[in-house]
């Protein structure tokens, strides 16, 4: 959602009728927004804003509507710097997709669409370093979301075989030169290699060439796994089994015949991108527990660079203690 005025406003008007009133459901919440006292509250259809804050998890629905604290954070008064602040969480959330063109150290506005331009207009003079400072956050950000996506899928996978008393081991955090990530002692796939993705992102994946050999050495045991995670889940302040979409297999036999063999003018370095048919996918028999849960992604996401950075320090002694008893 582009953070024009009328979209600002109207995410204000939602997160201010909800703070001091309950509201039971989301029509009598979009009801509250537009009954206040100003006239442009009342001009403005709320219901893209509300359906937009549900599925971004600014909002939740349970007994009653009720907001996150970031939300919350932005419901007392309509100044500047509290509109302000709501564009620069929904450029956070929902950043348009020219801004990686559009912003290199400083804002090329040939690469914004005119349309878009007009309604950012009102945040002049922020909105150069609105952008600027956006798509940094979005840059350094990037690589830690799927980080906790992938620490997010696996932490899924893990518990639901241990669900069925498969004694998985989570080996990828042992070593990633495993070539997949959990290993059990029961059932016929005995290694599974885990991906996890949102809907935007599930039409293809990464896959190492470490994880391809061992797809190949162990086609009757190995098995890659797909965690579908909703939108919602990458602003969620902890995910629970209603953020999975979805959980697929990918067989060993389909991912082999989709990467072509190794020839003169082909060959596998460290890793690939696979874009599997959608036929080849096939629904999981694997369950989150019903009392699943886990924090954020970001917070996995955290996790994660602090296991990498772990593991990479560890190589770097290991292979600095060789070098020097070589000899």
């Amino acid at each position: 959602m582009l953070p024009t005025h009328g979209a600002v406003t109207s995410i204000f008007h939602l997160a201010n009728s909800m703070r001091h009133t309950s509201h039971q459901d989301v029509r009598a919440w979009v009801h509250a927004a537009g009954d206040r006292s100003s006239f442009l509250a009342a001009a403005i259809d709320h219901r893209p804003a509300a359906e937009f804050l549900i599925d971004a998890s600014l909002v939740v629905q349970e007994a009653a509507i009720t907001p996150s604290p970031r939300l919350k954070a932005l419901s007392r008064q309509a100044d500047r710097p509290t509109l302000v602040a709501i564009a620069r969480l929904l450029l956070e959330i929902s950043p348009p997709p020219w801004l990686p063109f559009a912003v290199d150290g400083q804002v090329r506005y040939e690469f914004i669409p005119w349309s878009d331009l007009q309604g950012l207009a009102w945040l002049r003079p922020e909105l150069d370093q609105l952008l600027v400072d956006t798509a940094c956050e979005l840059l350094q950000h990037s690589d830690s979301v799927a980080l906790g996506l992938g620490r997010a899928a696996e932490l899924t996978v893990f518990a639901a075989l241990d669900n069925l008393h498969a004694s998985p081991v989570h080996v990828s955090e042992i070593s990633d030169r495993f070539g997949y990530d959990i290993e059990t002692v029961r059932g016929s796939a005995r290694r599974w290699e885990v991906k996890g993705c949102t809907k935007k992102t599930s039409g293809s994946f990464h896959l190492s060439r470490n994880e391809f050999e061992k797809c190949k050495r162990y086609p009757d045991e190995w098995r890659l796994v797909q965690v579908v995670f909703s939108p919602g889940a990458l602003t969620a302040d902890f995910l629970t089994r209603s953020h999975i979409l979805a959980i697929r297999e990918l067989f060993s036999g389909e991912l082999i015949d989709l990467a072509p063999s190794e020839t003169g003018t082909f060959y596998w370095e460290t890793s690939a991108r696979i874009s599997p048919q959608e036929s080849a996918w096939v629904p999981s028999l694997l369950k989150a527990p019903s009392d699943f849960r886990l924090p954020s992604i970001d917070k996995l996401g955290q996790q994660a660079l602090q296991m990498r950075s772990m593991s990479q320090k560890d190589q770097q002694q290991t292979s600095a203690r060789a070098t020097f008893s070589s000899p």
